[in-house]
């Protein structure tokens, strides 16, 4: 055998452990690629799941403040019904007390006093 056949035997069981070795980094390779994809595919079903339940919040948060503004819509439509009303009825109220208190005194026999004047601090 010469020098030349050594080297080449040599050569060729480089070769072949470098194969075998890149063989076995592949299969790792490919099995770790395998299980990504299943990853990704689990990650991708949770996600749309949470998109899903996210859609319905909003959907309902939406429903609620809607409902919120007309509640709130309908108190400033209260508080503004209120305002009106409760001028003219206070009047009336006191326009009914003045006259009930002239009447009491009438019954009574005294005579009409007229409206006292009232004060006015210098502010």
């Amino acid at each position: 055998m010469s020098t030349g056949d050594v080297m080449a035997i040599v050569a060729a069981t480089v070769v072949t452990i470098v194969v075998a070795v890149l063989a076995t980094v592949l299969v790792f390779v490919a099995r770790t690629l395998r299980e990504l994809r299943a990853a990704l595919v689990i990650l991708e079903e949770d996600a749309l799941a949470l998109l899903d339940d996210a859609r319905v919040s909003v959907h309902e948060a939406a429903s609620e403040i809607d409902r919120v503004e007309r509640l709130v819509t309908s108190a400033e439509r209260l508080d503004e019904a209120k305002r009106a009303l409760a001028t003219p009825v206070v009047k009336a109220m006191a326009f009914g007390t003045g006259v009930s208190r002239a009447a009491q005194r009438l019954r009574d026999g005294e005579s009409p006093r007229p409206p006292s004047k009232r004060r006015r601090s210098a502010s």
